[in-house]
């Protein structure tokens, strides 16, 4: 009896990690503007608030595998509906 070790990994294509880029981009840009609009925070408070949660954000699209599989599964099941 032999022992196979099996390994897989998942490589992104060139458009994949374009999509993921875009949507990241339009993602800090929202929290970006909610934070602006939040009233009580003034200037070292809401820039505090952004630098953290833009972050935590870029850490969560570009090293977290989950996130970037719902990302790509989102946009597979968008392109596969019928128009």
């Amino acid at each position: 009896m032999t022992k196979v070790d099996l390994t897989t990994k998942v490589t992104r294509g060139p458009e994949s990690w374009a999509y993921i880029y875009t949507v990241l981009g339009f993602v800090v840009t929202i929290e970006s503007t909610v934070i602006g609009m939040i009233a009580p925070l003034i200037f070292p408070c809401n820039f505090i608030a952004f630098v953290v949660l833009a972050a935590i954000t870029v850490w969560l699209f570009i090293d977290n595998r989950w996130v970037q599989n719902k990302l790509i599964g989102l946009k597979i099941r968008y392109e596969s509906k019928s128009r």
